[in-house]
């Protein structure tokens, strides 16, 4: 007997669903939101962003090249759009975007090609400041705020809440951070009244310890403690720092932060990414429970913290941290910390709980011996005991910090400000003093930068 041989019905219904549900899949594969053809797409306009912002990027440099070299051969603006556009780079549309506001946006990134000249503006273009561009910038509020070369403005519209800036560029020191302190008359709000400004002056204070209000510091004036100067190294007194100098020399009938508008201190205490647990027993070495090991000082949040180490060490450390033409860095000085304090405690940001103590006269927040002082209060998860104010960290707590303040004492010639963890008496604009060679876990330093 012959057989028909075929496939029934429910087989070829089955086959018909089987091949509609590929179907389907290949479609959203293709079409879908996350398909091949939108991801690619997506890809293909990343890529043009990426090409047309390292034109933008190179253009730029360009420019600051031939600045210096006064070549006057630098291609300008309309040359550069023209050369995008010919290439299909961008639009006619984007080109007339880039004429009126100076940049566009390509895929997810913003691309600037003016210099910035607000803070909002810096922050959200994240524009790197090159040597010859104008780096003088306002904030919300019309306050001056100068940049140094190579960095970026990552945080803090407003002056007040503490503006900080981020190495871009230079090798071993790339993501340090450090917050401007403003010094002349601040403003607080948009219409620059005069009855909400505030004026910070540069000086050595002291602090009343119920209001915090700041007077002039005598102990360093005394004539007998006329050796109560700053200096850059403490085994060496005839090698006298001119710290005051450097930090306040005339310029034009102001001295040079007035001028400014402003210096930077270091948003942690100093920090290093390399180091060691391994001390020595010699009290006499200058390395004598250091930790450091070699390498460039960071102000990075995640770096160990760099205690264990002398004055001559650390004032050596924050000199060699950058070499520039156009600014330098510094061990943090008498006149620096003190004008800092008041820059604290004036634009105090703050809880209300925490601002019923002038933030002089703040203790440690870290009274328990745990081994705070290797990370800083920022690395641990209780913000009951992060020492944070306008931007800036552990001022008032985590280590002692060394300064190039010397004390008349012979003995003990060396100045440390601040507070210290395990230690409830000690105040953020407190003076401690300590032997020339010594050093410990208790102390670190901070660098500052003038520019």
């Amino acid at each position: 007997m012959r057989k028909n041989k075929g496939i029934t019905l429910i087989a070829l219904v089955i086959t018909i669903i089987v091949l509609l549900i590929l179907a389907g899949v290949s479609i959203a594969t293709l079409l879908g939101n996350n398909g091949i053809l939108n991801q690619a797409e997506k890809a293909k306009v990343e890529t043009r962003g990426a090409t047309v912002e390292e034109e933008c990027n190179l253009w730029k440099v360009n420019q600051e090249m031939d600045s210096q070299t006064a070549q006057g051969t630098v291609q300008t603006l309309e040359g550069l759009l023209d050369s995008l556009e010919k290439r299909k780079l961008i639009t006619a549309e984007e080109r007339a975007t880039i004429k009126e506001t100076g940049e566009i946006t390509i895929g997810s990134r913003t691309i600037n090609f003016k210099t910035p000249t607000t803070v909002e503006e810096a922050i959200r273009t994240g524009h790197v400041y090159q040597k010859n561009e104008d780096r003088e910038i306002e904030d919300a509020y019309g306050n001056k705020v100068v940049v140094p070369e190579g960095f970026k403005i990552v945080e803090g519209e407003d002056v007040t809440k503490g503006v900080v800036i981020e190495d871009a560029t230079y090798e071993n020191t790339k993501g340090s951070q450090f917050v401007w302190i403003p010094v002349g008359t601040i403003y607080t709000d948009e219409a620059k009244t005069e009855g909400n400004a505030k004026t910070i002056n540069i000086g050595r204070y002291d602090f009343d310890s119920a209001t915090g209000e700041e007077s002039s510091y005598s102990g360093g004036n005394k004539e007998e403690n006329s050796e109560a100067e700053d200096f850059l190294n403490y085994g060496n007194k005839t090698a006298k720092l001119e710290v005051y100098n450097a930090f306040t020399q005339k310029v034009n009938g102001k001295t040079k932060v007035e001028e400014v508008g402003g210096y930077y201190i270091g948003r942690y205490e100093a920090r290093v990414e390399r180091y060691t647990e391994q001390k020595t027993s010699n009290s006499d070495n200058e390395l004598s429970w250091t930790r450091y090991i070699g390498g460039k000082l960071v102000e990075k949040p995640e770096a160990q913290v760099l205690n264990c180490t002398t004055q001559n060490k650390a004032s050596e450390l924050c000199r060699n941290m950058y070499i520039s033409t156009t600014f330098e860095s510094d061990l943090m000085n008498s006149y620096a910390w003190d004008t800092a304090i008041v820059f604290l405690q004036t634009f105090d940001d703050r809880n209300s709980e925490a601002k019923t103590i002038p933030y002089s006269q703040q203790t440690s927040l870290n009274t328990e011996s745990d081994g705070i002082a290797n990370t800083g209060t920022n690395n641990i998860n209780d913000n009951t005991k992060e020492d944070k104010i306008c931007n800036v960290w552990d001022i008032a707590s985590n280590c002692y910090e060394r300064t190039t303040e010397t004390n008349y004492n012979s003995k003990d010639p060396c100045v440390l400000r601040g507070g210290r963890y395990n230690a409830n008496y000690d105040r953020a604009h407190y003076r401690n003093y300590s032997g020339l060679p010594s050093s410990g876990e208790y102390a670190s330093f901070r660098p500052i930068l003038i520019v």
